[in-house]
């Protein structure tokens, strides 16, 4: 995979990592990231034992719904994969990155339905296309290999709507497909800490017998790096989930900037009508009048979902906050205590966490185990 200088390893120092089956791997964060990483670290590393330290955790049973914080990002999620055109360096590694996390998600909805991932439609909508959309033709790639892309003619398009376009991808039912990543991880011999930390290397502080022996790695899937990298920004995101089915997923760009979409989530999860793209904003409870503007908004888009306010069933008020990085994710190697011990860096991928999950996870893999072949080897969880 190709990607912009910033995501290539690095580190602080010249000596050689050396590590044995006894280490204990502790990935920090369980996020879509941080459980991605958990389990494809099973499959490729079978003999080490990985112990996920996160302050907040998905739940794995179907009738509960704990109640998150805004900072628990994976957990507001639509979600949906929608490709981006790959305008510039560090686009068009994310474009990788997307077109293999596609593949993987692809056969997680064929061959694990219980997971929560389902094939469907996608729709774009664009009240100003940049270059990148309008030089595009029927039959390019767009999500992926054999996606079915088409550009849609004039009389498919909305007033104000300026390109337009269809294509296969996938959306997910977020509390499902969390829950059966870390039940995953837990069956497979994955140990667990709940604990709210304030740095990277507290987690080589854990208590050997509380995980089974001494931290030689931490893979840092923080999502904020713990507010030290002054290159992450918070975009808060507001959402509504009505309980209204829908059987594509559809996005709207407005030339003012706002965005229009709905996202099903597979297996009866009802709809996501969003959604609001705000830096730097952190209040962390729901505007209702953004309530309104995006339930208004679905209904002037996408009348074909519903006709009217009262015709909705809001299930829930949404509002995460998305750790992005300005440059670029940040995927790197750090050594400490002269190579004895490093930190495995994975994190700012900001509203596109579980388009990018997979491929980012064999990135950090790659980089933790040189010289293996990550895609070969790749298991489902």
């Amino acid at each position: 995979m190709d990607f912009p200088s910033e995501t290539k390893s690095a580190s602080t120092s010249s000596t050689p990592f050396k590590s044995s089956n006894d280490d204990r791997i502790v990935v920090i964060g369980a996020g879509v990231l941080g459980l991605s990483m958990c389990t494809l670290l099973q499959s490729r590393l079978p003999a080490r034992l990985v112990t996920l330290l996160a302050a907040e955790l998905p739940s794995t049973s179907p009738d509960s719904s704990p109640a998150y914080t805004p900072s628990y990002a994976s957990a507001w999620a639509g979600a949906h994969y929608r490709p981006i055109s790959p305008s510039t360096p560090q686009l068009h590694a994310e474009f990788k990155l997307a077109q293999r996390t596609f593949e993987i998600m692809k056969r997680i909805a064929s061959e694990k339905p219980k997971a929560g991932i389902k094939l469907m439609q996608g729709v774009e909508y664009f009240d100003r296309p940049g270059k990148g959309e309008l030089g595009m033709k029927d039959g390019d790639v767009y999500a992926g290999p054999e996606d079915g892309f088409r550009v849609l003619q004039k009389s498919d398009l909305m007033e104000g709507v300026k390109w337009g376009c269809e294509y296969g991808t996938y959306c997910i039912n977020v509390p499902v497909y969390c829950g059966y990543l870390l039940k995953e991880f837990q069956e497979k011999g994955g140990k667990i800490v709940s604990r709210k930390i304030g740095d990277v290397k507290q987690a080589f502080s854990l208590n050997e017998d509380e995980i089974g022996g001494e931290v030689s790695t931490v893979v840092n899937c923080s999502g904020t790096n713990f507010g030290k990298d002054p290159k992450i920004k918070l975009i808060r995101g507001q959402t509504v989930l009505v309980k209204n089915p829908y059987h594509r997923t559809v996005t709207r760009q407005y030339a003012d900037g706002r965005w229009a979409t709905l996202i099903p989530r597979p297996l009866d999860g009802g709809t996501i009508v969003g959604v609001t793209k705000e830096i730097g904003d952190e209040e962390e409870t729901a505007r209702p009048e953004i309530r309104q503007l995006l339930l208004k908004q679905s209904i002037e888009c996408f009348p074909d979902f519903v006709e009217k306010l009262e015709d909705f069933e809001v299930i829930s008020d949404n509002v995460g906050r998305r750790p992005f990085r300005e440059g670029g994710l940040r995927m790197e190697v750090e050594e400490l205590d002269a190579g004895r011990k490093r930190i495995v860096h994975g994190y700012g991928a900001g509203g596109r966490g579980y388009e990018l999950s997979w491929a980012i996870a064999e990135r950090l893999v790659e980089l933790l185990n040189p010289g293996g072949s990550v895609q070969a080897t790749t298991v489902l969880p």
